[in-house]
This record gives C-alpha cells, structure tokens and sequence, in this order.
C-alpha cells in the first residue's frame, strides 16, 4: 500500500512541477519560438504546426508537414511569421500584440506520440520618442530636444504617491513634536514668572 501512495505522490510532484516554457523579449526584436522539451531533430513527424491562442481560441499560424510543404493559415500579423531553424517559429520584429500562449503541435508517425507543447510569449512595451519644442517670444529662441519616453508602470505610480504621503506624516509628526516642546518651555516659564 505505502509503494501505490509513493508512486501517485511522485506522479503528483511531476506533473505539478512542470511548467510552460516562457520566453520573454523586446519590442521590435525578432523572436524564435522553440518547441520545448525536447531535441525536434530526433522526432519523426507527419507535421508540425504552430498555434495562438487568443482567450479560449486557437488560431493556425503556420503548418510543415513531412514533405517540407509549408502551408499558411493566414494568421494576421504582418510581417509574415516563418520556420526558422529546428522547426522554430519566426517572428520578426516583435510588439506586445504578440505576447501570448503559442503551441507546437506535432502529429507523430503511426504508434508514435502526439505532441502539444506551450510556450509563453511576453514582449514588453515598446518604447515612444516624444519631441519637445519650445519657443519664447523675447529672445525668439527654438529649443528642440528629441529623446526617448517610456510610460511608467501602474506600481512605480502607487510607489511614489506613497513615499510622498509617507513623508509628509513624517514632517507634520516632526513639527507637532516640535510646537509641543516650544510650547512647553513658554508655559514654563510663564509659570515661573507667577
């Protein structure tokens, strides 16, 4: 009995543990999505395809089947999304419309395994150029500065709204500390006079 509840502990930590691949890059980057797990050159295959999926749908993207015929199911995305080397997805020049789940199906030989592999996109957000322009009428004087801006996220906000908040409990506990020590010394020395 304590053999059966050993097996199905050790079923349960092996299926718990693991986890989809995730990869992570930067806008405007080109991106190969690899099948995860295993060495794809090893595997003999009638086809593999790669999926989106968008909620609870699964959108083709592109499919190899065992004669390198490539056929594309029309996924929207410009530039085109291509095989690259060991049967990986290409994706070119990446934004944050392409983070998501992605899936390699592989459809194996006759009594081989099907496989459906997941991989996790997160492609982060792209940076915006501002240009600043600025003109006084006195001096008549253009000020042209070109740079880089990036949104802060949500957290950094609530961050410093409450380090500023914090610092200003701080200072009116410090100067309520202090008016009650002028206080006191003055009605001292009142007293002292009476």
């Amino acid at each position: 009995m304590s053999q059966k509840v050993l097996f199905i502990k050790l079923l349960l930590l092996h299926y718990t543990t693991q986890s989809e691949s995730e990869i992570e890059a930067d806008c405007h980057e080109n991106v190969s999505v690899m099948c995860p797990g295993f060495e794809i050159d090893t595997v003999n295959f009638i086809s593999l395809a790669w999926y989106k999926f968008n909620n609870t749908m699964k959108h083709g993207i592109i499919r190899k089947g065992r004669d390198n015929i490539i056929q594309d199911y029309g996924f929207p995305r410009s530039p085109k999304p291509q095989f690259g080397k060991k049967h990986s997805l290409l994706l070119t020049s990446v934004t944050p419309e392409d983070s998501g789940t992605y899936e390699c199906d592989i459809s194996a030989n006759v009594g081989g395994r099907n496989l459906n592999l997941h991989v996790n996109l997160k492609v982060n957000d792209c940076a915006t150029q501002t240009e600043l322009t600025t003109t006084t009428s006195a001096s008549n004087t253009t000020l042209h500065c070109k740079g880089y801006g990036e949104d802060f996220p949500v957290k950094w906000g609530i961050v410093g709204y409450v380090a500023v908040g914090l610092t200003k409990i701080v200072l009116s506990l410090v100067t309520i500390g202090v008016i009650q020590a002028v206080h006191m010394r003055s009605s001292r020395r009142w007293q002292r006079k009476w």
